[in-house]
């Protein structure tokens, strides 16, 4: 068994030993193949400027494990091991793929390295722990039931994180109603505007540069990363995707949500041309919403805004959608899990990201 290192003319089976990982499981939505072809060959303004190295661990001349070794300036000590699949029964690659990480370290003076962040959270980070039969909703986390325990037993720290789901009739704010006409009279809110998108943009790439620089692996992005990432979301989203809470024309906040387009896809079918089509000639197909991301400022949390952006989301979407889904929040992240216990259903599904220290040794 022996590692390699992927020149262009490997890209192709690289690829391709990806997607017959997931040929067995039939639930499997392909909304991921775009971001690592966009790794892979190292396409657009973010990937230019990060180290990308793909490799590949063979045996007999068979691939099986692929990953790529990410180092970013804006990352600092940090090495990725992002996009790893492999095969089931195959530690001894998996090992393989780590030494090769720490002997990356030394030779570039890092000291950490951190597995299943995806090049950046934007792009997707943790291994899915449970609920492989449910079904996977557009820019979620999708891997095999053994990727977890590959690493879990190397890794000297554990990042646990939560999804939530339930039914948009449950989401009832009647409750709220005093609280929220105190929070109504001190903030207004406004949607993403498509005319003054890259003003729109800088925005929310300052609120979110504020906002989560201490959470767990979040990293800071330029305005024309953030331009890049919603390029191709645009020909999908409306401006009502991103509601911006206002302290007077001060934007404090925003929460990032829109349709599961997955609902649009066949069994293994990747999103593109097909799904946009699909979502012109049938807006009403789709009965679930992504609840993606929510950020306030520091100075205003715990004002009610937050609370003010779900009662917003829920009076424009609640006629049109049945059930909602939400994005990933770190375990340990009290604040925003208390707020979800209180405010959303279920907890639905658990990730788990894990850091590797270069003391850790077989």
């Amino acid at each position: 068994m022996k590692l390699y290192r992927c020149s262009s003319s490997d890209y192709k089976d690289y690829m391709g030993f990806v997607k017959d990982i997931y040929k067995v499981y039939t639930n499997f939505k392909d909304s991921a193949s775009p971001v690592l072809k966009q790794f892979l060959y190292k396409q657009g303004v973010f990937c230019k400027g990060l180290e990308i190295i793909p490799v590949m661990v063979k045996k007999d001349g068979s691939i099986v494990a692929v990953c790529m070794y990410i180092a970013s300036k804006s990352y600092a000590d940090t090495l990725q091991l992002a996009f790893f699949e492999a095969l089931e029964g195959f530690q001894e690659a998996v090992d393989i793929i780590v030494e090769e990480a720490k002997q990356l370290c030394r030779e570039r003076s890092l000291r950490k390295i951190v597995v299943g962040l995806n090049g950046h959270v934007n792009y997707g980070i943790g291994f899915l722990c449970d609920c492989f039969d449910s079904d996977i909703s557009f820019g979620s986390s999708y891997t095999p039931p053994y990727y977890a325990e590959y690493f879990a037993r190397r890794a000297t720290k554990h990042f646990k994180m939560v999804s939530y789901s339930g039914e948009i009739a449950a989401m009832s704010f009647e409750k709220h109603k005093r609280i929220l006409g105190r929070v109504d009279k001190k903030f207004n809110y406004r949607h993403m505007s498509f005319r003054n998108f890259k003003a729109d943009m800088k925005v929310y790439t300052d609120i979110n540069n504020i906002c989560f620089k201490e959470h767990p692996f979040y990293f800071e992005r330029s305005y024309e990363e953030d331009l890049e990432l919603f390029k191709e979301l645009r020909y999908f989203i409306g401006e009502e995707s991103i509601i911006f809470v206002q302290h007077g024309d001060k934007p404090i906040g925003y929460m990032l949500w829109y349709p599961d387009f997955n609902e649009l896809l066949s069994y293994g079918e990747t999103i593109g041309i097909g799904a946009f089509i699909k979502n012109k000639l049938f807006p009403n197909w789709i009965k679930k919403l992504k609840l993606v991301e929510i950020a306030i400022l520091p100075e205003y949390q715990n004002t009610g805004a937050i609370l003010g952006l779900f009662n917003e989301c829920y009076k424009e979407n609640a006629a049109k959608y049945v059930a909602y889904e939400t994005s990933w929040i770190f375990e340990d992240n009290f604040k925003s899990k208390n707020f979800g216990v209180k405010l959303l259903e279920n907890e639905y599904k658990h990730y788990v990201a894990y850091e590797i220290s270069l003391q850790e040794s077989l």
